[in-house]
């Protein structure tokens, strides 16, 4: 099985916009809604994922300024 390719943040965000665009704005079938909000669980553990090694490494930067 071949794996997704990791989006990047910004994509990731782009992506989660054009899911909340749909949901707001289409008739979208209880099947295919329960679909987008799957998808959009992995994007925002994707993002907040990403957040974290960000302020790990700003962390680690200014931890590297002090010593």
């Amino acid at each position: 099985m071949a794996k997704k390719k990791q989006l990047g943040y910004e994509e990731s965000l782009q992506k989660l916009e054009q899911i909340l665009n749909r949901v707001e704005n289409e008739d979208i079938p209880i099947d295919q809604l329960t679909e987008l909000v799957s998808e959009s669980m992995e994007l925002l553990k994707n993002c907040k994922s990403m957040l974290k090694g960000a302020e790990n490494k700003v962390e680690e930067a200014f931890n590297e300024m002090d010593d």
